[in-house]
């Protein structure tokens, strides 16, 4: 997810460009990452290719299939930590709340589309980190749609699938004016929800 302000570098020569929306392969589940091999070289390459990748684009999250390797592990920033990254490999998800908090999405994979998602507000997550130890983190608020925009990529769910309705599809050029909207627009809240890219 794009971090609002954050200026982006050029682009290294190292870093894969993109896999954007209409590729067939972004709606497939990825597979799982043998854990014995989180500590080997090339896989090690690939975590730092992934962050380059957050960086050079000014993310909040990116998952590997975004950089076209089809493997179940994502980078994503930790708000309540003072914005340090975690490396999740081959995460589990449960959910921990029925309540939806709601927000605006955007992503890297989809550019130029805006979308409003609600989302559960609480989960837990257990996985792997950059060193292949286990770990395990509660997330909620604002780092709980974070996560699971991250995690649905890697079971092959764009965010627009997501979507509320609809009506609820926006252009990011438009997006700006939705306060100007009729008051009668289905889900009026959706005028004043956070972005959060």
């Amino acid at each position: 997810m794009p971090v609002s302000g954050f200026e982006s570098h050029a682009m290294p020569t190292e870093l894969p460009p993109l896999v954007t929306l209409g590729n067939p392969r972004l709606s497939q589940p990825s597979m799982p990452v043998a854990v014995n091999q989180i500590v080997n070289d090339d896989f090690q390459s690939r975590l730092r290719t992934l962050r380059l990748g957050l960086e050079h684009h000014g993310a909040n999250g990116i998952a590997a299939p975004q950089l076209g390797w089809f493997e179940r592990y994502l980078l994503m920033r930790d708000p309540s930590n003072g914005g340090d990254l975690i490396y999740w490999i081959n995460p589990q998800l449960k959910i921990l709340s029925a309540d939806l908090v709601w927000y605006w999405e955007g992503c890297l994979s989809v550019p130029g589309i805006k979308v409003y998602v609600g989302r559960p507000s609480a989960v837990s997550v257990a996985g792997f980190d950059e060193n292949g130890e286990v770990i395990e983190r509660f997330f909620a608020g604002w780092e709980a749609p974070l996560f699971q925009h991250e995690f649905d990529h890697l079971a092959g769910i764009l965010f627009p699938y997501r979507g509320a309705e609809p009506p609820h599809l926006v252009r990011a050029t438009d997006f700006v004016r939705r306060g100007e909207l009729p008051e009668d627009w289905r889900l009026s809240p959706s005028q004043q929800a956070k972005d959060r890219t």
